[in-house]
């Protein structure tokens, strides 16, 4: 992967500063540059594409979703846990519509959205200048890792791509267009209100100054309004409110840099339409024919080595995943439906453990914290504090399970080892239904 990764980015190099003294005017060659900056996306998001953990409580809502038991964590609970509706809808469709795991669609979907981003930055970018077109599909495509690194199969790319098409509706004159794409910013990220504030102050500003007429801010306001009316009534008559939380898992690099990558794009088009100005005197070549293609290519290439950096840690990422969905299916084939885990907030460990599992984030039994959006319904019948393997057997009790808990210990092989902690009323139970699977072999403590 790091060969195709440095190959790719060597290949956008080359075609990019060799085409660069005629990309202006030639729509083929920008093209082509365009196409090679997609690809080099492409490759550095599945170099570093890792799936955080908080996604997986959306994947448990959207599997919930597609299988016909509304959008809820815990099925017959109805408490909202996710401030990403839009993002929710569109990852429950491959598995109600194709049976397909929610997990690789969402990943995929995320994929084409980032790629989107790209297309969406080159299309700003020809508002300025040819040149300025390449300039900001290329740097969009270099900030692509941040849409993937710990960020894969996340609203993140949905959210950049509707703020780049709001930019862009309103910089076309379509009010109407933009109001409604803002509406599915805010449906995506509850803190997309600040964008859609923006925009209708924007409109405001230019009616103001008699750039546009008043119909703009009342057309942008009432194609906001016509999705997100609707979605708000529904949220309160379904979940009883609506949620107006901010999730702190929420960044903002890739949509940062890129409307950085439109702005540096619509500077160097504006100084390369004003160095190619008729002049007496003879003027070098303009700025866009010279430095510009070699800086733009430089900050794209420091993706690269950033991205073979982290690979270790993407790797582990990945290893340590790949252990949650192995224990997470465990538990499901063998555990009863309705039984209640507390995965101490792992998300992905209570999605892979199936939607009849009742998930519990409560680490103390004696405390009364939840942890929302999960059930508060006492004593777990397991619990799992950590959702992969030890290198060896560990017998030693938590501080919230040293009474009412038993140890068990599980050995996948020689240097893999799963501890768990099984209710004391509940032990020989769950041991007859987990000891004689031949995937994890039960070992009692000595």
């Amino acid at each position: 992967m790091a060969g195709a990764l440095a190959a790719a980015w060597l290949a956008l190099a080359g075609v990019a500063i060799a085409v660069w003294p005629r990309v202006a005017a030639d729509r083929a060659r920008r093209g082509w540059v365009l196409a090679l900056a997609l690809a080099f996306s492409l490759v550095l998001q599945l170099a570093v594409a890792t799936v955080p953990d908080h996604a997986f409580v959306t994947f448990r809502y959207a599997r919930n979703v597609a299988e016909g038991h509304g959008a809820v964590y815990t099925i017959g609970e109805r408490v909202e846990g996710v401030p990403d509706f839009l993002w929710l809808v569109l990852v429950s469709m491959p598995k109600a519509l194709f049976g397909v795991d929610v997990v690789p669609g969402a990943v995929a979907l995320g994929v084409v959205c980032t790629l989107g981003c790209v297309v969406l930055a080159h299309l700003l970018g020809k508002r300025f200048a040819g040149g300025a077109a390449v300039i900001a599909a290329v740097l969009t495509a270099g900030a692509s890792i941040l849409a993937a690194h710990g960020q894969a199969g996340t609203e993140t790319a949905l959210f950049t791509l509707l703020a780049l098409a709001v930019v862009l509706a309103l910089a076309t004159g379509h009010p109407l267009v933009a109001g409604v794409l803002a509406a599915l910013a805010v449906m995506t990220r509850s803190d997309g209100i600040v964008l859609a504030l923006l925009g209708e102050l924007w409109l405001l500003s230019t009616a103001v100054r008699r750039r546009s007429n008043w119909w703009a801010p009342a057309g942008y306001l009432l194609g906001a309004l016509v999705f997100l009316v609707p979605w708000w009534a529904w949220e309160a008559t379904y979940y009883g409110r609506a949620d107006w939380s901010v999730s702190p898992h929420r960044p903002y690099g890739f949509l940062v840099c890129a409307l950085l990558a439109v702005g540096v794009a619509a500077v160097c088009g504006r100084l390369g339409a004003r160095r190619t100005r008729p002049s007496p005197r003879r003027r070098r070549a303009p700025v866009e024919r010279r430095a510009v293609p070699v800086v733009a290519l430089v900050l794209c290439a420091v993706s690269v080595p950033v991205a073979l950096a982290v690979q270790g840690i993407v790797d582990r990422d990945r290893g340590r995943l790949a252990q949650t969905t192995e224990i997470g299916h465990w538990l499901r084939d063998h555990l009863p439906a309705g039984s209640v885990l507390d995965t101490s907030g792992n998300a992905a460990l209570a999605y892979r453990a199936g939607s009849r599992m009742t998930i519990t984030g409560i680490t103390d039994p004696a405390a009364t914290t939840e942890y929302a959006p999960v059930a508060h319904l006492g004593l777990p019948d397991l619990a799992a504090p950590r959702a992969w393997y030890y290198p060896s057997q560990r017998c030693e009790r938590t501080a919230g399970y040293a009474t009412g808990y038993e140890v068990a210990t599980f050995r996948r092989d020689d240097t893999s080892w799963l501890t768990l902690y099984l209710r004391g009323d509940a032990e020989a139970r769950l041991l007859g239904r987990l000891a004689g699977d031949h995937r994890l072999t039960y070992v009692p403590c000595g």
